[in-house]
């Protein structure tokens, strides 16, 4: 990851808007432009997974989906991430980032992430009240931050939810690894 000098997110903004900026993937992270290296496909492809998993539940129940991977990013606060999994109920807004912080996120923890970045993403999105995942995949485990309750890791055998924002969607942990 390459960081960058601090900045104000108005000067975030203009900065990734850019046109020499538009193809890198940049998060805005406490002050700090954050570029995203460039992910794994074995990591991806759980991001996928979970994602067509989430769109058949929400085809089903007829429940609004609206969903983004990596390439979308969302303001939430003073900063800007982009989640490899984000869902919310709104519709999506063709703005950059967009303003309206999605109800959960997930993010695949890559062995190159630094520790420090990881713990201030997931504060970021506890702050806001938001449901938030982190999959570690070598370990095939997902620990689950949801607002007002304690953290809870799941693991093979074991059967994820989508907390309040998708009250009745379950997932079990192996299928979101197969």
């Amino acid at each position: 990851m390459l960081k960058q000098k601090e900045m104000t997110i108005e000067e975030f903004i203009v900065f990734a808007t850019s046109p020499e900026n538009e193809d890198r993937n940049l998060e805005f992270i406490d002050g700090e432009v954050i570029e995203m290296s460039p992910g794994r496909t074995t990591y991806s492809k759980v991001a996928i997974v979970l994602a067509a998993v989430v769109y058949i539940f929400c085809e089903k129940h007829n429940i609004p989906y609206n969903a983004s991977g990596s390439e979308g990013a969302y303001r939430v606060g003073n900063n800007t991430v982009a989640p490899d999994f984000a869902y919310r109920s709104a519709e999506l807004i063709n703005e950059y980032p967009d303003p309206v912080p999605p109800q959960w996120a997930v993010e695949i923890i890559s062995p190159t992430d630094k520790a420090t970045d990881i713990r201030n993403k997931r504060e970021i999105y506890l702050h806001a009240g938001i449901l938030y995942w982190e999959v570690y995949y070598p370990e095939r485990s997902i620990d689950v931050y949801a607002p007002g309750q304690p953290k809870k890791t799941y693991s093979m055998g074991d059967v994820l939810d989508g907390g309040d924002v998708l009250p009745s969607f379950t997932l079990a942990v192996a299928d979101l690894f197969a």
